[in-house]
């Protein structure tokens, strides 16, 4: 707004004094003759006004005012509007024109014209508006012009329009089009925080569904647990953390969106497959919600420790990853995939990074802007998932600061491949992922689920059947020792046990459990769920044996990975 005050300033100063001669019908070519004087103006706002209509007339395109009310009477033209209609002073002008804006305009296209003013202006209250349109010349001649508009408002005067005027024939046009876009972005520069501003807001819009999808998870569970308050409330809190999530996922996108005044991706040691895991564990439960066969494949890795800007790089893979999942209609597939190719000097290696779905697919038209700020395809509304279009841009920005390529293969209702190309610096004596990832839905491990309360029992049972485990339950810790010590090795691949139950807590019980002479039943895995999260709780965890102990209530992504860790064959001999 800076810039626009002192030109705004100006113009209002000026029309001021047009308005106050007019009265008394005094025009332009009469107070700029030498030795004109009047009452009316006194010396110094003649010399004022003198100099502006000078500077205007010296202008290489035309300067033209005229009033925002129902009659839009002209208030000024300089010398090269009254050329262009052919008119020879003002007089003439107002005369060739009914004294009105809308005299200059054919009629035939008036009413485009009008309409699209009126759009622009509520569109932006400080762009300059732009219409072509045609006017009639005093010969009856007609000729295209060009029209840079701003609407003023002013209370004392009433709202005037200024408008730039430029014959659309002229050989000089480009010059003119050059030195009103200069004025466009000078009247520009003060909203362009504002337009950063948006921008940001628009990244988080774009980015915070997946959190959002979890806020929606633990408020129907909530729901369900009415009856519960004690669990009602965890639920609550749960919702809570989330919500604190969707804060720091602010916080980064802010970050990735200031990346053009960045130096480089900062390079510190990162674990790839590991980063991958966590980013397929996040959306997981999002996949299974709409059935959707969610894998990952790190067997192509050779050597998984590298150097690189951790932030970033999960940026850029939650991004793609989400975007599939989340165009992928129900029973769809997913797939994330990364290989390690040749190997470069100085201990560089290529990584290719393959994002795969059976989507809704993008036309061929449209792939060549999809990186493009604010994109979005029109005919993907169709499937009634809506999005501003920053996602891909944010990666794009992503890949190139990271040296990187990206590329699209896509086909219509079939869906589409994303693939990264990086270079990764290779961290000394780094090896392939521990157990060459291939991570999906997790496999039908059997658990044993110990809990007092039903109807937490019945929520987590279901819960996690959907996930694909085949769950036992019991009710309290003796209940829970008897179930393993009378099953056979491999009844039971993981025991997750409350804590705080009576009869027996989960603390004796998982004791007990692991005194069992026989090894194999002794050795399975245990992890704690419960709302009992002191240190000294979690104390009380490892000296019964409990591999785990975890809050309540349950955060899948990281209960996967958990039970991912703990139930590894080479752990338990």
């Amino acid at each position: 707004m800076e810039n626009q005050k002192p030109v705004r300033h100006l113009i209002e100063h000026m029309v001021a004094l047009l308005l106050r001669l007019e009265q008394h019908s005094v025009e332009v070519e009469d107070f700029m003759q030498e030795g004109w004087h009047s009452d009316l103006i006194s010396p110094e706002e003649l010399r004022e006004l003198r100099t502006v209509c000078q500077v205007a007339d010296e202008m290489p395109g035309g300067f033209l005012i005229y009033s925002a009310d129902d009659n839009q009477r002209l208030l000024y033209a300089n010398r090269e509007v009254l050329r262009i209609f052919q008119c020879a002073n003002m007089r003439e002008f107002r005369l060739h024109t009914g004294n009105s804006f809308r005299g200059l305009v054919c009629q035939e296209d008036l009413d485009a014209v009008e309409k699209s003013i009126s759009q622009q202006i509520a569109a932006s209250r400080y762009d300059l508006d732009y219409v072509e349109y045609r006017i009639r010349r005093k010969d009856g001649s007609t000729r295209w012009v060009e029209d840079y508009g701003h609407l003023v408002r002013n209370e004392t005067m009433g709202d005037i329009f200024y408008v730039f005027l430029g014959d659309a024939a002229d050989k000089r046009i480009r010059q003119q089009i050059e030195q009103r876009q200069l004025l466009a972005e000078a009247l520009e520069k003060a909203n362009l925080a504002v337009a950063a501003k948006n921008t940001f807001l628009s990244n988080i819009s774009h980015d915070m569904r997946t959190p959002l999808n979890a806020i929606f998870g633990f408020t129907s569970l909530a729901k369900s647990s009415l009856g519960d308050p004690d669990a009602a409330l965890s639920y609550l809190e749960q919702i809570e953390t989330a919500s604190k999530k969707l804060l720091d996922m602010i916080a980064q996108v802010l970050e990735v969106s200031a990346m053009s005044s960045a130096a480089g991706p900062a390079q510190a040691e990162c674990d790839l497959c590991k980063t991958l895991n966590e980013i397929h564990s996040f959306l997981l439960p999002q996949a299974q919600e709409k059935q959707i066969d969610f894998t990952l494949d790190c067997r192509g890795v050779r050597h998984s420790g590298i150097y690189t800007d951790e932030k970033q790089l999960r940026q850029l893979v939650l991004n793609l990853a989400n975007n599939a999942v989340t165009y992928t209609p129900p029973g769809g597939r997913v797939n994330i995939s990364v290989t390690e190719g040749e190997e470069l000097a100085d201990h560089y290696a290529v990584y290719r990074l393959v994002v795969e779905d059976t989507g809704i697919g993008i036309s061929q038209e449209f792939i060549g802007r999809i990186f493009e700020p604010f994109s979005r395809e029109r005919n993907s509304t169709l499937s009634g998932i809506h999005s501003i279009g920053l996602g891909l841009t944010i990666v794009k920005n992503i890949v190139d600061k990271m040296g990187g390529t990206i590329s699209v293969d896509s086909v219509e209702e079939k869906g589409s491949v994303f693939t990264v190309t990086l270079h990764f610096r290779v961290q000394p004596q780094s090896g392939p992922p521990e157990d060459a990832l291939v991570a999906g839905d997790p496999p039908s491990r059997r658990i044993l689920l110990v809990d007092d309360n039903e109807l937490n029992r019945e929520i987590e049972a279901e819960l996690l059947e959907k996930m694909g485990f085949l769950i036992d339950s019991a009710e309290n810790g003796q209940i829970a020792l008897d179930k393993v010590s009378q099953s056979a090795p491999g009844d039971y691949d993981l025991i997750l046990m409350d804590l705080l139950m009576p009869v027996m807590d989960g603390w004796q019980a998982s004791a007990a459990i692991r005194r069992l002479p026989n090894p194999t039943l002794s050795s399975i895995p245990i992890i704690a769920l419960s709302a009992s999260v002191y240190d000294n709780d979690r104390k009380k965890s490892r000296e019964a044996g409990i591999n785990v102990h975890l809050a309540k209530p349950m955060n899948f992504p990281l209960l996967l990975e958990t039970i991912e860790k703990v139930t590894k064959p080479r752990r338990f001999h």
